[in-house]
């Protein structure tokens, strides 16, 4: 799994959408199967407006076919709809169900 920390110190939105897209080009030039994104819990410092612009455009590459799926790090729970209908459950490692982490996105490719 390839990990990518999106909201770092001053990162504008533009520019963590940009390095999203390079992370994914990036992932599946190494065939990578799964992408981790770090996006911050989305409470302070403004990663709040990183996750909701990420979500949004993850969203749109979703309706476009360009990823399978993606799912927050807070949804990775056997009891949760949202990860029964999750496409790439078998790429999943047990760190996602230990640490279930809200600054996280996980995307399936």
């Amino acid at each position: 799994m390839y990990t990518v920390d999106l909201h770092l110190k001053n990162e504008t939105v533009e520019h963590a959408k940009y390095n999203l897209i390079q992370a994914i080009q990036l992932s599946r030039k190494t065939k990578e199967k799964v992408l981790c994104l770090i996006v911050g819990y989305g409470s302070t410092g403004g990663s709040h407006k990183i996750k909701t612009a990420i979500l949004d455009e993850l969203e749109s590459l979703l309706i476009k076919h360009q990823i399978k799926d993606y799912i927050l790090g807070t949804d990775i729970d056997i009891f949760n709809v949202k990860y029964q209908n999750f496409k790439g459950k078998e790429f999943l490692d047990k760190e996602c169900f230990l640490h279930k982490n809200p600054g996280e996105i996980i995307v399936v490719l």
